[in-house]
């Protein structure tokens, strides 16, 4: 099995029509590579002219290690604290 390894990546593109200026969304992928992982990102948003403003592979944050398990949730899934401020 290959490893995979958790990226951040920042796309940029257009979600209203007319609109002049470009909006960014942040979007986090499991991926083998970086390559892989721009793919993934693009899919996980609906917008126009999508690009990838930047990449980069999380390994460890604030002293911590990131180690990803396989689960049994669907690959789509994902889980919000809701104790975590918005």
């Amino acid at each position: 099995m290959k490893d995979i390894n958790l990226y951040a990546v920042l796309l940029g593109g257009k979600i209203r029509e007319n609109h002049l200026m470009e909006d960014h969304h942040l979007v986090f992928v499991a991926a083998a590579n970086e390559e892989e992982a721009r793919r993934l990102a693009r899919k996980k948003w609906n917008a126009d002219d999508i690009h990838v403003d930047g990449t980069q592979q999380l390994n460890i944050v604030d002293g911590y290690q990131i180690k990803l398990e396989k689960t049994e949730c669907q690959d789509d899934d994902f889980q919000l604290n809701s104790e975590y401020s918005v």
